[in-house]
């Protein structure tokens, strides 16, 4: 009785039906990915392919320093498989609190599914003398804009393609795959575009706030002038005076800002340079309307830095 009820079983169309479908089809759900900026998305997206569902917490137009918590966002985390982030206290207001939040062992620092960015990457700015509040929003652990270098961007994608690998082995040959692709348009890219600023190698521009070192030191160009006296704290009209005086004595006349800084301290320091311009990059995936992928973004600030050294000239 046993063996005609396996014959049939074995042999009936619906069993062979239940079979396809049951080895043709994931049996376990997708990966959840948690980035916490919009070019830690990109990336992710990249190497994860169609073996995991990506999403993003803020907008390439949010200022990752200051994040105002939505309860999505705790939704998010609570089923996150891995959260990406880009370390060096960018998120220190913001992320900590989210994971504690989430109550997902997962995501916590030193399990499986957390994942830092800045792991391996070169770190700039790192300070030389003790710290305190009064220094204003300083980044004790270095520079943390560190993704605005390509070459930066492929270790973070290598940290990204190492957590999905931990949190799902099966797809650890997939992610390798996507990652060598991507590590290849990088590099591509980054020739590229260091060829374009071969005659712009040493110009030498003003920021408002010192978050294009990485993207400087890459492409050789000087960005080390700062409008802001202290991070994250107002300009005073005295440093302000200096900062113009500066830049008069060295002909600096391009001032660059993200799309989240208020302008009008780099307009005050532009109107009293003559011929000077400031110039608003993407900074991230998403920061300006062109800006939809990281090549994209890459492309469009170091144009426009191109394109404001012609005009000034």
């Amino acid at each position: 009785m046993f063996q005609l009820l396996k014959n049939f079983l074995f042999t009936s169309p619906s069993f062979l039906v239940f079979s396809f479908l049951l080895f043709s089809s994931p049996i376990f759900a997708k990966v959840s990915l948690v980035a916490s900026i919009s070019d830690i998305k990109y990336i992710a997206e990249q190497v994860a392919g169609d073996r995991a569902e990506v999403s993003g917490m803020i907008r390439g137009t949010d200022d990752p320093h200051f994040v105002m918590t939505r309860p999505d966002f705790l939704v998010k985390l609570s089923e996150a498989d891995v959260l990406c982030m880009v370390g060096l206290d960018l998120e220190v207001g913001w992320i900590p609190y989210l994971q504690q939040q989430s109550r997902n062992m997962k995501i916590q620092k030193g399990q499986p599914g957390y994942c830092d960015t800045s792991f391996g990457v070169k770190i700039l700015g790192e300070p030389t003398v003790m710290m305190d509040r009064s220094m204003g929003d300083m980044h004790i652990y270095g520079n943390p804009h560190y993704w605005n270098d390509p070459i930066n961007a492929i270790q973070m994608a290598q940290n990204i393609k190492n957590a999905l690998t931990r949190v799902d082995p099966l797809n650890g040959d997939y992610y390798e795959g996507n990652f060598n692709s991507f590590k290849k348009r990088l590099i591509q890219l980054t020739k590229e575009e260091m060829k374009k600023m071969e005659p712009y190698f040493g110009l030498k521009v003003a920021v408002f706030h010192d978050q294009f070192v990485y993207l400087a030191s890459r492409f050789k160009f000087n960005a080390n002038l700062t409008i802001e006296e202290r991070p994250g704290v107002p300009p005073s009209v005295r440093y302000m005076d200096q900062v113009i005086s500066y830049m008069i004595t060295e002909k600096i006349k391009i001032i660059l800002i993200g799309p989240y800084h208020n302008p009008k301290y780099a307009e005050y320091v532009s109107s009293k340079v003559p011929g000077s311009v400031v110039v608003t990059l993407p900074v991230s995936v998403g920061g300006a309307p062109e800006a939809a992928t990281y090549e994209d973004t890459l492309r469009l600030m170091l144009q426009k830095i191109r394109d404001a050294s012609d005009k000034t000239k």
